[in-house]
């Protein structure tokens, strides 16, 4: 199975639901990103519940968006992971440096937004 990406917007946080494979085979959430990052997104919430695979590819993308937006003052939240991927955001440590919710409402609620105006 493929990776799809749908994306929403709340406000000023846009929020990347992803329901697939995201490996080195599905590079397009980097590429999505780049394009939001570049029209002024900074904020972003990334749906994984429905991600049945993840490889070092996948988790280079995240890694990729969080700095991204970090040193430009955003955030990032990773919304809803399945136990295998906590498991493996637990092994390589990132569990450490990215935050994870499992509602929607408290991704967003911890996100230090600065209202800007975004179009996605």
């Amino acid at each position: 199975m493929s990776l799809s990406i749908e994306i929403r917007q709340i406000e000023v946080v846009v929020v990347l639901e992803l329901a697939g494979r995201l490996s080195v085979l599905e590079p397009e959430v980097k590429q999505i990103a780049r394009r939001l990052i570049e029209r002024g997104a900074r904020f972003f919430i990334i749906n994984l519940a429905n991600v049945s695979y993840l490889d070092n590819f996948g988790l280079g993308q995240l890694c990729w968006i969080y700095t991204v937006v970090r040193n430009r003052g955003g955030d990032m939240k990773l919304l809803k992971p399945t136990p295998r991927i906590k498991q493996l955001l637990n092994i390589t440590k990132l569990d450490t440096v990215f935050e994870s919710c499992d509602r929607e409402a408290d991704a967003i609620a911890s996100m230090p937004v600065v209202r800007t105006s975004v179009s996605v």
